[in-house]
């Protein structure tokens, strides 16, 4: 049996099926029939026409191509069509989405009738159909199969597409500004300043839940973080003082892997020669020599942190302004930093002094060597090249120093207490005690009495070292994470005494026992916010530059009140506009100063009760409530 069409019935069902989807779009006919209607004219129809368009006779392309296109053209035209309406002032919409195709169609279709009526009848294309059972009564059961299995592939590809499984269950939980509007959050408060919040939920888990919200106001632990390259802080102290005693606590980064290490420079000469210097092994580059001296030294694999670059080195005529050598830092192949020395920068010919470079940083996933170039315009001897991974001091500061000093070391963080001696000298001790870079904070103190130093971390003694004669009383500016080259990691509670605590005192204050008597500063750090590090027991707030706060576990927590809702199950409908389900005008205030974190914690079921302001402190209640929102406020 033969089915033939004379007419281009194609066109027509195309413009059928337009029409009755834009009759369901304009009556707001939603469900299963929509979709079986749109998913057609949006992947098919308009390539279909432009197709017919294109080719109307039915000697250019067969069936099985004419579809094929048909889907590949529509999925290029309705994204370009969307693409247009963007920039409209339609935008891109339901409604402006179903004209602007349905345009398209009934244009696409005008001009395909037109063309196709031009052709000669027999060259125009039609759609025919031939269906012819087989006489052989297996064949005739086989292909009347297919054809009910292909029937029954169609129903259930539109029950698929139709009845979508059953979506996430979940909750919505928010918090808005007063206004309603993720907005305007009273994050910048005055204390016992009555504000307000809205807290909003909505129950999308398919059954009728009980929950519980409860309000908490946390105090973290907050530090200062430094860089590593030029982060500090600085109070000036204008009363006389002798720091006998300098109490921090201090956190190497996680990120610090650079350690001090000297090369022996006979091992990577390339110019000159290796020469005894009176019993010292130098390399030697004489007048009119020129190049690279030194080569190929190579930094340690997985260096990461700042690091100077120090080069000892004397020459025999300081008198010339010119340059006498210079080194050169490679990441790769590619020339990364540079720094040099000329003749009269040298204090007195014939004198080894040390020239260091500025505070660079290794990154740990490059690779890099030194070299040292020279200009051969006088006699230069080279004795040491050091990579010198200073890490910050706290404490007065150089000239007349009274410094806890921090150098890296292949096992931790050395500390050393640098200071000026009442007869003009410097006393420059290093202890043999390090911090570990274990993520963690770490008490250390040093302390000066009766011509010994002194050095505990975490409360323990570790190490005395003997002097002579008595540090020197000073006033000025006090420096946290400088003067000696930069700090690198977190430093917290700074405190100066002018008296040298006992071993049980330093134990106490590890405790969290704080011994007052003596104490000339304490920054406790405890702001989270601003440029200012106050003093907690004088007035020698100190002027942060550079440094950022940071925040190292919870400190304290206070209950401030709970709301219990009970909400019905709703559904999510993708295509109405968002309403909420449930909200709560919350209104606080706060009698506290500083940074805190406002939490707003989601349980499903009833909780404990807790007394307003209650101090209770629990990290795993945050952890384990259902749903969490937060805002982080500053109260002056």
């Amino acid at each position: 049996m033969r089915i033939k069409f004379e007419e281009p019935v194609d066109i027509i069902a195309s413009i059928l099926w337009t029409v009755i989807l834009l009759f369901l779009i304009v009556f707001n006919v939603k469900g299963a029939i929509r979709i079986i209607f749109g998913l057609p004219f949006v992947i098919f129809i308009p390539g279909y026409l432009f197709i017919f368009l294109l080719f109307p006779s039915n000697e250019e392309i067969d069936i099985i191509e004419r579809i094929a296109l048909s889907f590949g053209l529509s999925i290029a035209i309705v994204p370009l069509v969307g693409l247009i309406l963007n920039y409209t002032p339609w935008g891109i919409r339901l409604e402006s989405v179903a004209t602007s195709l349905s345009i398209l169609v009934f244009i696409l279709a005008t001009f395909a009738v037109i063309r196709w009526h031009g052709l000669e009848p027999s060259k125009r294309f039609i759609i025919s159909f031939e269906i012819n059972l087989p006489e052989n009564k297996v064949d005739k059961i086989l292909t009347i199969s297919l054809i009910f299995a292909i029937i029954l592939s169609l129903i259930l590809l539109i029950y698929v597409i139709t009845m979508p499984r059953e979506g996430e269950k979940f909750t919505e939980f928010y918090i808005l500004g007063p206004s309603g509007k993720a907005e305007d959050y009273p994050t910048n408060i005055s204390s016992n300043e009555t504000e307000k919040v809205i807290i909003g939920i909505a129950n999308h888990e398919g059954k009728t839940i009980n929950y519980t919200v409860e309000m908490w106001l946390i105090k973290y632990n907050s530090f200062l973080e430094f860089d590593g390259k030029n982060d500090y802080a600085k109070a000036n102290i204008t009363i006389p003082y002798v720091p006998k005693t300098i109490e921090a606590w201090v956190k190497a980064s996680e990120d610090d892997s650079v350690y001090s290490k000297t090369y022996e420079v006979e091992d990577y000469k390339k110019l000159g020669e290796v020469y005894n210097d009176s019993g010292n092994i130098v390399v030697r580059a004489v007048e009119g020599e020129i190049g690279y001296i030194i080569d190929k030294i190579k930094v340690p694999k997985g260096f990461n942190g700042p690091f100077v670059l120090s080069i000892l080195s004397k020459v025999d005529n300081n008198t010339l302004n010119e340059s006498v050598w210079k080194a050169e830092i490679y990441e790769g192949k590619k020339l990364k930093w540079t720094y040099g020395m000329k003749a009269n920068e040298y204090e007195s010919a014939n004198v080894y002094q040390y020239k260091e470079s500025p505070t660079w940083f290794f990154d740990a996933s490059g690779s890099y060597e030194i070299k040292i170039y020279v200009y051969g315009v006088v006699d230069l001897y080279i004795d040491k090249i050091s990579i010198i991974a200073k890490r910050g001091a706290i404490g007065r500061n150089w000239p007349n120093e009274a410094l806890m000093v921090f150098d890296g070391k292949k096992n931790g963080l050395q500390i050393g207490y640098l200071t000026k001696m009442e007869n003009g000298k410097q006393s420059h001790e290093w202890f043999n005690s390090y911090i570990p870079r274990d993520k963690k904070f770490h008490q250390v103190v040093v302390t000066f009495d009766n011509g010994i130093k002194k050095c505990y971390i975490d409360g323990e003694f570790k190490e005395a070292i003997k002097i002579e004669g008595e540090m020197l009383e000073c006033s000025g500016k006090l420096i946290i994470g400088g003067d000696y080259s930069y700090f690198f990691g977190g430093i917290d509670d700074v405190r100066l005494y002018n008296r040298a605590l006992t071993a049980n005192e330093i134990k106490q204050n590890y405790l969290g026992n704080v011994t007052m008597k003596g104490m000339i500063a304490w920054w406790s750090f405890n702001e989270g916010y601003g440029s200012i590090a106050h003093d907690s027991v004088g007035s020698y707030n100190a002027t942060l530059y550079g440094c950022e706060w940071a925040i190292d576990g919870i400190a304290d927590m206070w209950f401030m009140d709970k709301i219990e809702v009970k909400l019905n199950s709703t559904k999510v409908n993708i295509e109405k506009e968002w309403e909420p389900q449930w909200e709560y005008e919350y209104s606080f205030k706060i009698n506290k100063k500083g940074l805190f974190k406002l939490a707003f914690l989601l349980f499903k079921g009833k909780t404990e009760n807790f007394q307003k302001w209650q101090e209770f402190v629990d990290e795993k209640r945050i952890e384990n409530a259902y749903r969490e929102c937060h805002l982080w406020i500053k109260v002056r």
